[in-house]
């Protein structure tokens, strides 16, 4: 029964080239908690069928791929993390400075991802990120990744039976799926009836595939799954610290960023948390019983912070509804050979405006601004959030 316990599950993740085209993800993280699921939408066929019940079957709805993925926010998960959420600029420097990667608002890429379930894994692809949470858990930064992807393989069943030595193909039934083998790619290992097969094939009906000459028994509806890869986590990672986040608060962006740039202009944060939208069109189009294609609609972002309550001027600012802008600043540990250079995230909201401001009391305690902002578009600047990276692995990574 070991090989059920979650905590030997892991995610790993890879870019693909085009959003339709799935690959075998090799860049492996340790995962907090996951809850990606494929739901087929069924629903009770309620139509008159001589019957006193509710319905005698079901019937299938459009299918959606999503759910959450949980992270320590580390530099090299997040660069993973932002790049499904937003466009990525051209990548420079190098091994002993770091390597920069900019962010801003746009299309991210699709990614293949699998999760560990202990004996199988699924393979989700054409993943995006749909919402980006970044908040700080007893000093840890941690992520919340809301993905929404084209299509998951977890497992299927064997439509023709196998019969012994020499097979070398196997067609899976199309039962619940028309494309039961969607998701799969040459170097897959498959489990069929209890035999482990590497893959060669998949042809492009996606109901076939092909391996070398194999022994294999098995009857129709024998379960066919993705065997999970052995995981390879590389370099030590480390997550972001609150004790290293700086949060500027200025009139414009060069202002903020200014603040953030020491501990004494920075705004001293009880609790930070962002949150990130793209609100991704997942709908099905003909030919499809499920996405076919993920559009990005009108974003938006949030961010809450707590600090002390000083004089009632953050109130004013809230009634008045005045242009503030914020530069988060969020330092990691590695990198510093050339001891200038480490880890780094830098977050710009160009304006915003708090939607909520909240000075609660509670007997013994300080009073707190506890603050919510709207982050919106500054024309003047032409950007509403720009993100900059700094970690240790280089552009071709993404």
């Amino acid at each position: 029964m070991s090989n059920y316990i979650a905590s030997q599950s892991y995610i790993a993740l890879k870019p693909q080239v085009d959003k339709d085209t799935p690959i075998i993800p090799s860049i492996f993280f340790p995962l907090i908690s996951e809850s990606v699921k494929k739901n087929p939408n069924y629903s009770a066929d309620g139509r008159f069928s001589g019957i006193t019940w509710k319905a005698a079957r079901l019937l299938k709805g459009s299918s959606k791929v999503e759910g959450d993925i949980v992270l320590y926010a580390d530099p090299e998960a997040m660069g993973h993390i932002l790049n499904m959420t937003y466009a990525k600029g051209s990548s420079s420097g190098d091994a002993l400075s770091g390597y920069t990667h900019p962010f801003t608002v746009g299309e991210g890429k699709s990614y293949s991802i699998d999760i560990n379930r202990g004996i199988y894994a699924e393979r989700i692809f054409g993943a995006r990120v749909d919402t980006f949470k970044l908040e700080f858990d007893d000093n840890k930064a941690k992520i919340t990744a809301s993905i929404k992807a084209l299509g998951m393989f977890y497992s299927a069943s064997l439509a023709i039976a196998l019969t012994g030595a020499g097979m070398t193909s196997a067609v899976l039934s199309t039962d619940s799926d028309p494309q039961p083998a969607k998701g799969l790619c040459v170097g897959d290992v498959l489990s069929i009836g209890g035999t482990s097969v590497t893959l060669t094939s998949v042809n492009a009906d996606m109901k076939t595939v092909g391996f070398a000459s194999t022994s294999i028994t098995a009857s129709v509806g024998d379960p066919v799954y993705l065997l999970a890869q052995t995981a390879s986590f590389g370099t030590v990672r480390e997550p972001f610290y609150l004790g290293n986040a700086l949060i500027g608060v200025g009139a414009d962006s060069a202002a903020a960023t200014t603040n953030a740039g020491a501990r004494a202009t920075a705004t001293p944060c009880y609790k930070i948390s962002m949150t990130l939208k793209n609100n991704l069109n997942d709908s099905p189009a003909s030919g499809s019983s499920g996405p076919s294609v993920l559009l990005n609609q009108v974003r938006e972002g949030q961010l809450d912070i707590s600090r002390l309550f000083d004089t009632p001027q953050q109130y004013q600012k809230w009634v008045e509804n005045v242009k503030q802008a914020i530069t988060a600043v969020f330092t990691g540990r590695y990198i510093k050979s050339d001891q200038t250079t480490s880890e780094q995230m830098t977050v710009k909201l160009h304006k915003t405006s708090l939607m909520t401001h909240e000075e609660p009391l509670e007997a013994g305690g300080y009073i707190f601004d506890n603050q919510s902002f709207e982050a919106m578009y500054d024309e003047g600047d032409g950007v509403a959030v720009e993100i900059t990276l700094i970690n240790r692995s280089a552009g071709t990574v993404y």
